[in-house]
């Protein structure tokens, strides 16, 4: 395996990111090769072989920095500190009120509105080897991690105090290695300075097919979860659950996606598409197998495996089919990808019975999402 580190330039503003925008390409010893930048620790390219054992780029994306940069759809990015929406903008811990930006009608979506974003931010990377790889699997007690395939990246970010209104200094790691199974593993790391929140998720966009082959409703997705969020008015999770029998959330066994592509379910309807939280089955704190998504056609199958207990599916339900910004000269239309976001629960924070994702001072949370490739 090997990992090979290069300037990924701004072409509008070299000399502002010159030294600082970095692309780490890792292929591991089974072919695949992922390729990540340091601006908002994204997956730039995803190189995967077929049933054949021909290489396609998975992961939808842009054409370059300046157009990263740019675009709020975080193509491929790591978003927090907390992903999703909470509700009102707003949450309270320990008595104190703490008010964040809306930007998202009254809720705040993806800790954006303001400077400070993961998502939004130049990371400082650097390549650790096998041990020290398998040393973070094993210091985070996860159960069930399988150990590298090599050398692995490592990317850190500080969130300044106060970054869109959340309290305290939060020191974030953003681990990519290529584990013995197959799998890209994204292991999340926070420490924080003051009580804070720490939910973090990856914003991948696969079409598991080639990133621009269009839509993916011929493809088959399994979620291993019984119940899913239900959401207010305003697209956010109100603590309700949906049981998922007879409806057409329920993908327990695989089903074509354009069951839900299609699907006149209110909750999908709201959302011009899917757009919920699953609850996964599973032991708590575990690394889950989560969801499932196979292309009959390439005979690529892409499993998500988690500690954390939710998994958000997307479908690019917003992409309008105009070439504009993304990479290659096929326009991506809408329902092109397929978005398998590991999680913490959204809103948990606003909700009753939820576990809250809540990071104090002395404290070290490790979050795991492993996406596990078979052809």
């Amino acid at each position: 395996m090997s990992v090979i580190v290069g300037e990924y330039l701004s072409k509008n503003n070299p000399d502002k990111y010159r030294g600082i925008s970095e692309r780490f390409v890792m292929t591991s010893s089974f072919g695949s090769e992922v390729s990540i930048l340091s601006y908002g620790a994204l997956i730039e390219k995803l190189l995967v072989p077929d049933k054949n054992g021909d290489l396609e780029d998975v992961m939808l994306g842009l054409n370059g920095l300046d157009e990263y940069l740019a675009n709020g759809s975080n193509h491929g990015s790591v978003v927090g500190r907390v992903a999703n929406r909470t509700s009102g903008a707003s949450y309270e811990v320990d008595g104190q009120r703490i008010t964040l930006v809306a930007n998202d009608g009254p809720n705040n979506l993806h800790s954006a509105g303001d400077t400070g974003t993961f998502q939004q931010s130049f990371w400082k990377g650097g390549i650790i080897t096998k041990a020290e790889a398998d040393k973070l699997i094993s210091d985070s007690e996860i159960e069930g991690i399988p150990s590298s395939d090599g050398d692995a990246i490592l990317l850190s970010y500080t969130s300044p105090d106060g970054s869109c209104g959340f309290p305290g200094n939060l020191e974030a790691q953003v681990m990519y290695a290529w584990l013995t199974d197959k799998t890209l593993l994204i292991l999340y790391i926070g420490k924080t300075d003051k009580t804070t929140l720490f939910a973090p998720t990856n914003h991948a966009y696969f079409n598991i097919a080639g990133h621009n082959k269009g839509r993916t409703g011929k493809q088959l997705l399994k979620i291993n979860s019984d119940k899913v969020s239900h959401k207010d008015k305003f697209n956010c999770p109100d603590g309700d659950l949906i049981d998922v029998s007879g409806t057409d959330f329920d993908v327990r066994e695989p089903q074509e996606f354009e069951k839900m592509l299609s699907s006149k379910e209110p909750q999908i309807t709201m959302s011009c598409g899917p757009d919920s939280n699953y609850m996964i089955n599973g032991k708590k704190g575990a690394y889950n197998f989560a969801a499932s998504v196979e292309d009959p056609e390439s005979g690529r199958v892409m499993e998500c495996y988690t500690n954390m207990p939710g998994v958000q599916i997307y479908a690019g339900n917003h992409f309008d089919g105009v070439l504009c910004d993304q990479k290659g000269d096929i326009p991506y239309e809408k329902y092109g990808a397929i978005c398998l976001e590991a999680q913490l629960v959204p809103n948990a924070i606003n909700l009753d019975g939820y576990d809250k994702p809540i990071l104090r001072p002395g404290e070290t949370k490790y979050y795991a999402c492993g996406y596990r490739f078979n052809y």
